[in-house]
């Protein structure tokens, strides 16, 4: 009975440290504040649609993206259904799974469908 203990305890205290990782390791989510687009910063808003199967390929690459960019953008998603980024999408005629490229000063730079890759989110941000 004690080594059935022991494997009980030691199994339980493996699936929580591989708990512990698996958490540390998921990216952290995107913001949906649209009011940072004209914070002083490049902002990309990704129009994401849970019912493309490119929002996720998108996203992931956004991920890789804001590891190399870090401060110098904010990444932002407006999701397709919801009322509090209906009227972003309206304004700027944002179709699902188009990316939004602003300037700092909050101006419409560019409009790119998913899904590109992390470098060129980095050429388009850096103006090449």
């Amino acid at each position: 009975m004690k080594i059935l203990k022991n494997k009980f305890l030691w199994t339980i205290s493996l699936a929580i440290v591989l708990v512990a990782i698996f958490l540390t390791l998921m990216p952290k989510p995107i913001d949906m504040d649209l009011g940072k687009i004209g914070n002083g910063r490049a902002s990309i808003v990704f129009i994401y649609d849970t019912n493309l199967a490119s929002s996720n390929l998108q996203s992931i690459e956004i991920n890789k993206a804001r590891d190399v960019i870090k401060d110098k953008a904010t990444f932002l998603v407006a999701k397709v259904g919801d009322p509090n980024s209906a009227n972003f999408r309206d304004r700027y005629d944002a179709k699902p799974a188009e990316l939004l490229f602003f300037n700092r000063n909050g101006e419409l730079i560019t409009k790119k469908r998913a899904v590109i890759s992390a470098e060129e989110f980095i050429e388009t941000m850096s103006g090449k």
